[in-house]
């Protein structure tokens, strides 16, 4: 009965978290969407696809791909299926058409309606908090008969980033697009400012980095927004987490969070750190941009593009670690490729051979230089395509040596959507409307465990 509401809750999840989940912008895809279908319909949607594939053309199996975002991530996208198209399809008689979706949301909402609707996607993305709902509402096909059947060294693709991609035991999907937040900074601003351009290293420096660069310079030190993807890492940075080890209650009403909650707040109180509401996330992208802020915190997969913004406008870039709390401490994101289960058994087979190709060293490589995420594997990071890049513009090697030694997955649980939404308005309460911390935690913390109480 759970399950059944749990996928009857879907669509309402997904929209609510739109807010979250943007790439080709200042977020990160980190938004966390549920699926969706009655248990009939769940049944009428595989019966359905059984009896119907994509149009196969002569022996040609015809694929469709599904993914999200605009820009290099979309240019991307569409070279690597060419690729695969001259190449390896061609050989095995395998063709894919790439369709772009929107957003990690838009891609979630379209996925879970096709899969009533019996009309997947052969592949698709998928945000990795996503993973864990559509798994356990069997939407996705498990992947480990193909991992054993073809040999694949899932030792070989960085710890961090296969948290994500298994599921009470089983695997899901591979790493594909993967990130995590790092810290942005004008090097220009804060060479006027005095400050050393390599980037505060703690969270007492980057109070010490908004106040000096706000006097000196008049903008801002850091420009942010109510983002539950950087409100992770910032618990994680105390030794929390949001949620406890089982999903089961959150670290919400902590002197944890509440330290975190008081020291933004406090920074913003001052006029140094401008926060905007989680849906005015733009603002930060138009903050930097002007050079209204010296730093901010987003997806390394924007890097390429913050590049060539500053390059544009005028001012440099570093990266760096979100600066460490009391220690360090960093989710993991962006999307993982997988399946749907209703697939027919030669489409099944035919999308294996697309998500492994795309997956695998050197269009992992190709895939990072391109946009700026990370390499999904050792031997990505190896080839000459990823260490010719790190010489050349060393900004490129932080998220990936933050994933290495610092990298955390992002809870699984069918309610972590409705927990995001609470984060935000907790955030939006706190830092964008000066709401009291102390009882704006507690009052959050019991509505996110009222939520996990009904998920569990």
């Amino acid at each position: 009965m759970k399950k059944f509401a749990s996928i009857c809750l879907i669509a309402a999840m997904m929209v609510s978290m739109s807010s979250c989940a943007s790439e080709s912008g200042s977020s990160s895809g980190s938004s966390s969407s549920s699926s969706s279908s009655s248990t009939a319909a769940s049944s009428d949607a595989s019966q359905t696809a059984e009896s119907t594939s994509s149009s196969d053309n002569g022996d040609t199996i015809e694929l469709t791909y599904w993914y999200a975002w605009t820009d290099k991530i979309q240019e991307n996208n569409e070279n690597l299926v060419a690729q695969f198209n001259e190449t390896v399809g061609a050989e095995k008689g395998i063709h894919v058409t790439a369709e772009y979706q929107g957003t990690y949301d838009d891609v979630h909402q379209k996925l879970q309606a096709a899969y009533v609707a019996g009309d997947t996607p052969d592949v698709s993305v998928m945000e990795i908090g996503s993973v864990g709902t559509f798994a356990r509402n069997g939407v996705l096909q498990p992947l480990d008969e193909y991992f054993e059947r073809d040999n694949i060294d899932t030792s070989d693709f960085f710890e961090g980033l296969m948290i994500n991609c298994e599921v009470d035991g089983s695997y899901y999907g591979l790493p594909y697009l993967r990130s995590t937040p790092i810290l942005y900074m004008n090097t220009t601003l804060l060479e006027q400012a005095g400050l050393d351009t390599a980037g505060p290293a703690n969270w007492d420096e980057l109070a010490d980095y908004c106040r000096t660069v706000k006097e000196k310079t008049g903008a801002y030190g850091l420009s942010m927004y109510s983002y539950v993807w950087t409100f992770e890492a910032f618990l994680m940075e105390q030794g929390t987490s949001v949620l406890n080890e089982d999903e089961t209650a959150c670290n919400i009403d902590t002197d944890e969070c509440r330290y975190v909650m008081h020291f933004f707040q406090d920074l913003i109180n001052e006029g140094v750190v401008r926060c905007v509401a989680g849906e005015d996330s733009s603002k930060v992208d138009t903050d930097y941009i002007n050079q209204n802020t010296a730093m901010w915190m987003t997806s390394t997969a924007n890097l390429t593009s913050v590049l060539s913004v500053a390059e544009e406008n005028g001012f440099e870039v570093n990266t760096c670690y979100i600066p460490a709390g009391e220690t360090y401490g960093v989710p993991t994101g962006g999307c993982n490729l997988i399946m749907p289960s209703s697939l027919t058994d030669e489409h099944k087979d035919a999308a294996w051979e697309f998500i492994k190709w795309m997956t695998a060293t050197d269009q992992s490589a190709y895939a990072s230089a391109y946009t700026g995420y990370v390499p999904n594997s050792k031997s990505a990071a190896a080839t000459e395509t990823i260490t010719s890049l790190w010489e050349t513009t060393p900004q490129f090697k932080v998220a990936l040596d933050q994933l290495e030694l610092y990298g955390q997955g992002r809870p699984k649980t069918t309610a972590y959507a409705q927990v995001e939404d609470e984060l935000v308005a907790m955030m939006d309460a706190c830092w964008v409307n000066g709401a009291d911390v102390d009882s704006t935690v507690a009052e959050t913390a019991a509505t996110i465990n009222e939520l996990l109480a009904d998920a569990n």
